[in-house]
């Protein structure tokens, strides 16, 4: 059986400031799990289209609309990451992005490497499974910056460092009742998502404090708890995995064999599975399947 998708960054990487979409992030991240711990270059990542309506969760008939405005977006976006000589490198995420018919072929900017390929020391990884369930930008850039600190059990920010590391804008959620309600409390019940048979579908989640500075709250800090979650797969993303049972009532571990019934076992309803397979095609949900 095929491991899960890893993604494995540098936490220079984590930590430096931009702003993308949901989409935008989860297709960069598609693309860094794709990345062997060996590799010495950057190579090419060809992603099917097939495979984009599943990491997005959008129809087949609509992904060939969206990645083009997608991808347009992110070859615009600035990274800002801070050097160990204090130096500010400013750089976009992509170099090209060739269209075919069936796929999209991305290509990192080259001076994105020492951020991504053969990554000794200083590194966070995380299953790509764990990140495509979350429908906030700001819940994956909070889940990946605690992910950091997991083995510690705690992280503190400056207020307004965190705010920059997300890339808002000074403008933006000036009041913090508006922060902690719409970023804050919005990542924690994401993290804290159950599924039907209410096992978590993320390994943390987290209980704030906040330090004030006189009557300002300056300083917060993350407690991370750890949780025992059941992975689902990204494409079911929206879905809660079904618990099934047999008559007994008793829990059936092993999932079926066939496409259908399987689909069906992870919560689908027939009639979305028949969707499914006329769209994506039965081969290439099974090989979503096998890393489950």
């Amino acid at each position: 059986m095929k491991k899960c998708p890893v993604v494995v960054q540098s936490n220079k990487l984590i930590e430096s400031r931009y702003s993308l979409t949901v989409g935008e992030q989860r297709l960069i991240l598609a693309m860094v799990a794709r990345i062997d711990p060996d590799d010495k270059d950057f190579f090419t990542y060809e992603i099917t289209l097939r495979e984009l309506s599943i990491l997005m969760n959008v129809d087949l008939p609509y992904i060939y609309h969206e990645i083009d405005r997608i991808t347009e977006r992110i070859m615009e976006r600035v990274l800002h990451v801070q050097q160990p000589d204090g130096n500010l490198l400013k750089v976009h995420w992509l170099s090209t992005a060739l269209h075919t018919k069936d796929s999209v072929v991305l290509s990192f900017a080259p001076e994105l490497k020492p951020y991504l390929l053969r990554l000794k020391r200083e590194f966070t990884k995380y299953n790509l499974v764990a990140i495509t369930q979350f429908q906030s930008i700001y819940s994956i850039r909070i889940y990946q910056l605690l992910k950091q600190y997991k083995g510690i059990g705690y992280r503190e920010f400056k207020l307004d460092e965190l705010k920059d590391i997300l890339g808002l804008k000074k403008t933006q959620y000036t009041v913090f009742k508006d922060f902690y309600r719409r970023v804050l409390n919005q990542a924690k019940k994401e993290f804290e998502k159950k599924d039907k048979s209410g096992k978590f579908q993320c390994d943390l989640t987290i209980e704030l404090e906040k330090i004030r500075e006189g009557r300002k709250i300056a300083r917060l800090k993350f407690i991370i708890v750890e949780q025992e979650y059941q992975e689902v797969p990204a494409f079911l993303s929206d879905v809660s995995q079904k618990n099934q049972t047999d008559s007994q009532g008793e829990s059936v571990g092993t999932p079926p064999e066939g496409v259908k019934d399987r689909l069906i076992y992870y919560g689908i309803s027939p009639k979305q599975a028949d969707g499914f397979i006329k769209e994506i095609g039965e081969d290439d949900i099974q090989e979503v399947l096998t890393y489950y």
